[in-house]
This record gives structure tokens, C-alpha cells and sequence, in this order.
């Protein structure tokens, strides 16, 4: 093979691996699921702590 089809390829196979780094970088929650996580968190869960909190002491 001659050179310029050898960098090609290289070329070709870096493009590939930062798509595939793209793809498999760590995403985050969505908006209205960190909207609706916050709610629950304040509606649920700080009231069931503060329950446990008054019983305890």
C-alpha cells in the first residue's frame, strides 16, 4: 500500500475513534428529569428526614 492510502486510513480510523469517544462520554440528566429529581427530593424525601430527625432526638 502506498503512503497516502496508509494516512487515509489513520485518518479515516481517528475520526472514528472521536465519534466513538463522543458517544460514550458521560451524559448528564436531562432538565426536567433534574426538575422532577429536585421536587421529589423537597417533597418527599426532606419531610421523611426531618420525621426520622424529630423521632430520633
Amino acid at each position: 500500500m502506498s503512503d497516502e492510502v496508509n494516512k487515509e486510513i489513520l485518518e479515516e480510523l481517528k475520526r472514528i475513534n472521536e465519534k466513538l469517544d463522543h458517544l460514550n462520554s458521560r451524559k448528564g440528566l436531562s432538565t426536567p428529569l433534574a426538575i422532577m429529581a429536585i421536587i421529589f427530593g423537597f417533597s418527599f424525601v426532606g419531610p421523611l428526614i426531618l420525621m426520622l430527625i424529630g423521632v430520633i432526638f
